[in-house]
């Protein structure tokens, strides 16, 4: 059961004509439900009106007998109707017949009137004493014109008693600073639901929060490089591990700060920026006491990081890795050999990182570690490496006549295989050419189906030894 509570559920559809409201001595649920066409979008192969039935379905269905609860819908009557709002269950005593009946009679035609929607929601529950919840579930953003955020503010403005949920149904991917922002004006949390059993879960979670908002105030500023940042924010309570809070702050002056209301005790926050390669995670405690309001401000300023690689005193092709000093790759590229894109830039947060390269151009592990590199705010870190190497060729010959064979390089010292390749029998590949760092090497010549040999070869930097091999033996 869902406990004694009452609520007020947003699903997707607002507005119509004015509904007397009894005066209940509790707390209701409202339900603003999304009843517009891109409902009949499919995820995982069902429509999503068809998962949103269900879903509130099993929602009513697990709520106390004694809950007041509401329905409130749009865009389930007519086409381009950016007023086809409608109360379809007066909030009053459950009948979960009812609701049911009403929610699976929901046909998706229309616009998204978020912003009437949730004014024709606020009308109706005007006349409350109670707190009241409200649930608005929208799987798009307002199409008919209106701020729902604005609209928002002016009922808390006008002293209205309720706290508003939104979750986003199938927005992965859109900028939802609009829904985002009229959760926090409502006192509420935005939550967003992928499929039904996110759906669900975030249906069942807005319900049985409650209904009284928490004094408490913990306002977070993301910025980076002087400028707001995109940043999710997730509050958890530090003694249990449960989340008692969440929003993102977008780089907009409506969300950012981001401010989640806390009762009082003590809690881990997380903030991770949103766009930004690097250490781009930042975590502190708060402490919320009196229902006072706590202010941090999270920098995530970048500087750049360059890097520079070349083989033999020339550009050089490599693959670079940046990661954290405790693991965890940030960043990753390619320097090529085009002196546009070599060195190559990265930008981070400011920070510390690992930086490790890797050749294209040489066969076996031409690797290089720069360690510990510091990126400062606004900063730059320039790196620089030098490959050494040197042109083995090996071909397969008796006679006079190119003998097809197959190659394998060794390194002399460790017995680890560098290079292997195949000659043919064409001049265009006999012998064939391996890119290798200078030192001394092994190499077994094997003809294809027929005997083999081993040669051993010292490699300088810059040098091109040529050796053409019998493979029965002869050097």
């Amino acid at each position: 059961m869902l406990g004694k509570r009452l609520f007020v559920f947003l699903l997707a559809a607002l507005l119509a004509p004015e509904v007397a409201v009894p005066q209940e001595a509790g707390p209701a649920l409202l339900l603003i439900l999304d009843a517009s066409g891109s409902m009949w979008g499919q995820i995982e192969g069902e429509n999503k009106i068809v998962i949103a039935r269900r879903v509130v379905g099993d929602l009513v269905d697990g709520l106390d007998s004694e809950a007041q609860i509401g329905v409130v819908a749009y865009g389930h009557r007519r086409e381009g109707d950016c007023d086809d709002i409608e109360m379809v269950a007066p909030i009053g005593a459950l009948d979960r017949a009812a609701i049911q009946s009403t929610v699976d009679g929901l046909n998706p035609k229309g616009k998204t009137p978020i912003t009437q929607a949730v004014e024709h929601a606020f009308g109706v529950i005007a006349g409350r004493s109670a707190p009241t919840t409200v649930v608005l579930v929208s799987d798009g953003l307002e199409t008919c014109g209106g701020d729902p955020c604005a609209a928002v503010r002016a009922a808390k403005q006008r002293g209205a008693s309720f706290l508003l949920h939104v979750i986003g149904f199938d927005v992965a991917g859109e900028d939802v600073s609009q829904l985002e922002c009229a959760a926090q004006a409502g006192e509420g949390l935005f939550l967003s639901a992928e499929s039904a059993d996110e759906l669900a879960g975030a249906l069942e979670r807005a319900a049985t929060l409650t209904p009284e908002v928490p004094a408490g105030r913990l306002a977070v500023t993301a910025v980076a490089d002087g400028e707001l940042q995109d940043a999710a924010v997730l509050v958890t309570d530090a003694a249990s591990g449960d989340e008692a809070g969440n929003g993102r702050t977008y780089a907009s002056p409506e969300t950012n700060p981001r401010v989640i209301p806390l009762p009082d005790g003590t809690f881990d926050v997380t903030v991770e920026a949103v766009g930004i390669r690097g250490d781009a995670t930042r975590r502190f405690q708060v402490e919320i006491a009196d229902g006072g309001r706590v202010e941090r401000e999270v920098d995530f300023s970048t500087g750049e990081l360059v890097i520079g690689v070349t083989r033999n005193g020339e550009p050089s092709d490599a693959v670079f890795r940046v990661s954290l000093p405790d693991g965890g790759e940030v960043a990753s590229g390619r320097t090529y050999t085009a002196r546009s894109s070599n060195p190559a830039s990265v930008r981070l947060t400011a920070g510390d990182y690992a930086v490790s390269l890797k050749s294209v151009e040489i066969s076996g592990d031409a690797e290089h570690g720069f360690g510990v590199v510091t990126v400062a705010p606004q900063g730059r870190a320039e790196l620089a490496h030098e490959f050494a190497s040197g042109t083995l060729r090996v071909g397969a010959a008796r006679g006079g006549e190119l003998v097809d064979a197959t190659l394998s390089v060794v390194d002399a010292a460790s017995g680890k295989p560098v290079a292997q390749g195949r000659t043919y029998t064409s001049e265009r590949s006999n012998p064939k050419s391996f890119m290798l760092q200078p030192g001394d090497y092994r190499v077994t010549v094997k003809e294809i189906r027929g005997a083999g040999t081993e040669i051993s070869v010292s490699l300088e930097q810059g040098q091109t030894v040529e050796r053409m091999v019998d493979p029965s033996g002869g050097g």
